[in-house]
């Protein structure tokens, strides 16, 4: 049985975006129906068949079968797997991959990422866009067939994927986040890709930065084509990583067993077809940065990128492996490269532009309007500290100290 749910988000215009997916005249709307599957086995086919086009790497049919068979068991989530069609009888013209997470006093329906995913978008009919008016209709449709949950919440929904609409975001229960993600289109001589790229300031200090790194020794990157190169580049990420993050007084996603085996996986798979790709920075033999990748339709998407500290720090490891990584996907021919969430000073050196990210919230229960209300005074909280930095650097000196002394 599913149950009623309560939008609690303002509503905004609709744009007028895609092509309707029917030929049938306004007065004849079409109708939606949605069927739930609990399995990927009785969805796959229909699942290859919409990846090809109109969804990213993270829609990936091995990267989202991977995600819950290593995140699901620990979050306590499982897959609501819902295919949406033409009513009644019609063709098949939207997949949704989302989640039931089973949290602490309360249930949530979630977008399929566990985590590990930037981008929350349906797999679309190739050649059919689902316009704001479709997918009030869709929206419904979805929403009849879930299970009972206090709460709805999908984040991070781009506008778009692939150059096609993405219909999630035209539905008014979404509102902005304060999160962007930013990417580059990518194009010609690889070779010469930064020059274009770069603003000259920028160009001239990474060249500066290049020959400082270059005297110590000789710089090799290697992208990971062995299981073993996989294993040891991607130690020396986590080790980056996690030394960073005590640094900072940062949780690390990695630290958890699960995502560190989900990620040491998915590299794994990279060298036998799946979207992943792991490579490392090197001089005279010690690893000093490290980037892990997906791969899917002509695009690059960075998940994850670290650097040695100490002695290496002044000569930038992390800048020079995006810039390999950059040129690698040029010489690939990908014609984007997407540096994914978070606005950092790095990534508009190679002259990025952002976008926002939409945020879906729907409360169906008075334990949901709660939870929401907490999660909404947290955001409100840490937006405080943003402008107040004496108190949050206290707050990061506990941190620091909690994590050096725990266990």
């Amino acid at each position: 049985m599913s149950l009623p749910l309560e939008s609690e988000m303002p509503t905004k215009a609709a744009a007028p975006v895609g092509r309707p997916l029917s030929a049938a005249p306004a007065s004849q709307p079409v109708r939606y129906a949605a069927r739930l599957h609990t399995t990927f086995d009785t969805i796959a086919p229909l699942w290859h068949e919409f990846e090809t086009e109109g969804a990213t790497a993270y829609q990936r049919l091995d990267w989202v079968r991977s995600v819950i068979d290593h995140l699901g068991p620990t979050m306590r989530a499982s897959p609501l797997l819902v295919e949406v069609t033409e009513a009644p009888g019609g063709r098949a013209v939207m997949l949704l991959p989302l989640a039931l997470v089973r949290e602490r006093g309360y249930r949530v329906v979630t977008w399929l990422d566990l985590g590990v995913c930037d981008y929350a978008a349906p797999l679309l009919a190739p050649g059919l866009d689902v316009g704001p008016d479709a997918m009030v209709s869709v929206w419904r449709a979805v929403r009849s067939v879930l299970p009972r949950a206090d709460l709805i919440r999908i984040s991070r929904i781009p506008d778009s994927v692939q150059a096609r609409p993405n219909p999630l975001a035209t539905l008014s229960q979404c509102r902005r986040m304060e999160m962007q993600a930013s990417g580059v289109a990518i194009e010609g001589d690889p070779a010469t890709l930064l020059d274009r790229l770069c603003r000259p300031g920028p160009r001239k200090d990474m060249a500066k930065l290049r020959r400082r790194l270059d005297r110590q020794g000789e710089v090799a990157f290697v992208k990971a084509s062995t299981p073993s190169e996989v294993d040891t580049i991607f130690d020396a990420l986590v080790e980056q990583r996690r030394t960073r993050f005590s640094e900072i007084g940062r949780f690390d996603l990695l630290s958890r067993p699960d995502v560190e085996a989900f990620y040491r996986a998915g590299a794994r798979a990279g060298l036998t077809g799946g979207p992943a790709r792991l490579f490392g920075l090197s001089v005279g033999g010690t690893w000093i940065a490290a980037a892990y990748g997906l791969v899917h339709a002509g695009t690059f998407h960075g998940l994850l990128l670290t650097m040695a500290g100490g002695p290496w720090r002044n000569t930038s490891p992390g800048l020079h492996v995006a810039a390999e990584c950059l040129r690698w996907a040029r010489a690939e021919e990908l014609d984007y490269f997407d540096f994914t969430v978070g606005v950092m000073p790095y990534k508009e050196d190679f002259g990025v532009q952002t976008r926002d990210l939409e945020e879906l919230v729907e409360v169906a229960s008075l334990r949901g309007r709660l939870v929401t209300m907490a999660l909404s005074a947290a955001a409100g909280a840490k937006t405080w500290l943003a402008t107040h930095p004496a108190w949050y650097g206290r707050l990061q000196k506990a941190r620091r100290w909690v994590r050096r002394h725990a266990g």
